[in-house]
Parts: C-alpha cells; structure tokens; sequence
C-alpha cells in the first residue's frame, strides 16, 4: 500500500503555517527563511515600550508589543499558531457586545467587512476587562498620520468611502459617536478607509456625518479648493444627501476622480 504524508512548511518566525515559500506569512508578514528573532511588520505602529510584556486575558496568554493608543495594544497570541491582535483594556463589557450584535445585522455587507473583528472578552489576570480584536494589516494608519498632507483628490475619494459606511450604518439604526481623525484608517495605496474607537457606538441619531468629514478636512492640503473645505466644514443632512452633494462640488471645482495613493506622498 502507498504511504503518503503531506509536509506543511511553517514560517520559521511565529510557526504559522505557509501558504507558499514565496510569499510572505499571512499571520506575521515574514518573508520564509531563517530570522533570528520575533519581528512585527516594518510599517505597524512603533512600539512604545521597551521590550515584550506578557498579558492574560481569560485562559489565553498574549505577547504585546506595543500601545497603538491610551488603553490599546498590539499583540500577538502566545502559541505555536499565533496571530496578531488588538487588546483594548478597559470599560468594554457594552462595546464587546454591541459589536457582535451589529456584526450580525450587517454580515457580508460593505460595512460588515470593514468593521473590526472582536474575537474575545474577559478579565485579565489584573482584574482588568479585556477585548480582543483581530489585526487588520492593510488598515494600519489613521487619518491624523497625513495630517494637512491629504491631496484634495484623495480626500474626496476617503469621504466617499467615509459616508458609504455611514449611509448602512444609519440605516441599521446605529451611530459611531466618535469620528475623529485618530479613529479612521486608512488602506494607504487603495483609498480603503475604516473605522476604529467604537466605544460611542449608540442607536439613534448622531453627529456622525459633520465630525466625520470635519477629521477629513482638517488632514487636507492648504491649496485645496475653498468649495470643496467648505462643503466638509458644513455638511448637514444625511449620508446619502451629503455624498450627492459631494459628487457635485468635487466634479466642479477638480474634474474627473483622479487616483492619489497616500502611500507616495512624503
């Protein structure tokens, strides 16, 4: 009888299985080969401490690497088939569970693919409540990064996608609460935009559209055309209504959509 085994290759820097040694590790972003320590893809948030901590969250053990913000980090889970994380320390009972009850309502939507992933919540072993969401890699940078670097072009391309999100947002009855530069990121070479810090999120109406476009406005070039800042300053009515308007103002004053990946502007 013929014996045959299947070999499964293993990235040598986190143990994650490989889909081909000639693309990078779809958990850590390694290139297959030897590496003589742990490393974290070269364009995530830099660390903001010293060196790895350990943190407990339930029965899971996770290594953080750093603080992405006031009571977030990046993290990775400590076992042999790892994964990058999100830890959120804090009140987060209610935004764990709003999460997953609007990840329901909105599953396989353009929004429910864009939204954050919560994959855990429990106490850590301080006492602490912890939610765990999954890494999105191609979504690593807000807005605030490219603060009055932001091409004209691209920021009307960023609101588009911005007030899409909002439109089945409202429509399902729930609001962000909290839309300020630091909270949207941006796929820097796709014009992706998506949204982080969801601890406001409420039903019922909102500020959400003028705080929104306000964060987009602010990141934008000072040569941008006065119609356009204007509209983004001011804008009332719903998403839908907004995004029509948008379409008008930026057809006049820059012509045809033109492409400007974030990723070229130094």
């Amino acid at each position: 009888m013929l014996k045959m085994s299947i070999m499964i290759e293993r990235c040598k820097n986190c143990g994650g299985p490989l889909q081909s040694l000639a693309l990078p590790c779809e958990y850590c972003d390694s290139l297959p080969g030897p590496l003589p320590l742990w490393r974290i893809p070269k364009d995530l948030p830099r660390a903001h401490v010293a060196s790895l901590g350990r943190f407990r969250v339930g029965d899971l053990s996770y290594l953080v690497h750093g603080r992405l913000a006031p009571g977030v980090f990046l993290a990775r889970r400590d076992t042999p088939l790892t994964e990058m994380v999100v830890l959120k320390v804090g009140d987060v009972q209610r935004e764990w569970e709003q999460m997953r009850c609007l990840r329901r309502l909105c599953q396989d939507s353009f929004l429910g693919n864009l939204l954050p992933e919560p994959v855990h919540c429990a106490l850590s072993g301080k006492g602490q409540r912890v939610l765990v969401y999954r890494w999105r890699r191609e979504f690593q940078q807000p807005l605030s990064f490219w603060s009055g670097r932001v091409p004209a072009e691209a920021g009307v391309w960023l609101s588009h996608r911005l007030l899409e999100q909002l439109m089945e947002l409202h429509s399902l009855g729930y609001a962000h609460g909290n839309l300020r530069a630091e909270h949207l990121l941006v796929h820097s070479d796709a014009h992706g935009l998506a949204l982080c810090g969801w601890s406001g999120l409420r039903q019922g109406a909102s500020l959400d559209v003028a705080e929104g476009l306000s964060a987009i406005a602010g990141t934008l070039v000072s040569s941008t055309p006065a119609p356009l800042k204007r509209l983004l300053l001011s804008a009332r009515g719903s998403a839908f209504e907004v995004n029509e308007e948008l379409k008008r103002v930026s057809d006049a004053v820059l012509g045809p959509r033109k492409f400007c990946p974030l990723s070229k502007i130094h």
